[in-house]
């Protein structure tokens, strides 16, 4: 569980910093800075893949790889090279975990 809010508080940096350090002029600069994160948790939260039948523990697992993936990306692009390595190394660790563990992404409804 620390390991998956350490996760998730660093896609929330990743996405805020990278918008903050991607806009220009403070108004966008903090509108992207809460724009960023609000975004990709809408996506994380747009879908309900329990309707997938046995396509949806993948498809979870794909769409957490691709929002970590996307941060440890954008804190790449704004300079903080170092920082989304980890980010991508601590959701990599956590999902194999999460596997060798015999658990789920999605639990059942």
């Amino acid at each position: 569980l620390a390991l998956r809010v350490l996760m998730e508080a660093g896609i929330v940096g990743a996405f805020a910093y990278w918008g903050y350090q991607a806009g220009a002029g403070t108004g966008m600069k903090i509108l992207l800075a809460v724009g960023a994160p609000a975004a990709g948790f809408g996506f994380w939260g747009a879908v309900d893949f329990h309707q997938a039948g046995r396509l949806a523990e993948p498809l979870r697992l794909l769409q957490e790889l691709a929002i970590s993936g996307l941060a440890a990306a954008a804190l790449y692009a704004a300079g903080q090279h170092l920082l989304g390595w980890v980010l991508g190394l601590v959701s990599v660790i956590y999902h194999a975990l999460v596997y060798l563990q015999g658990g789920r992404l999605l639990k059942h409804p």
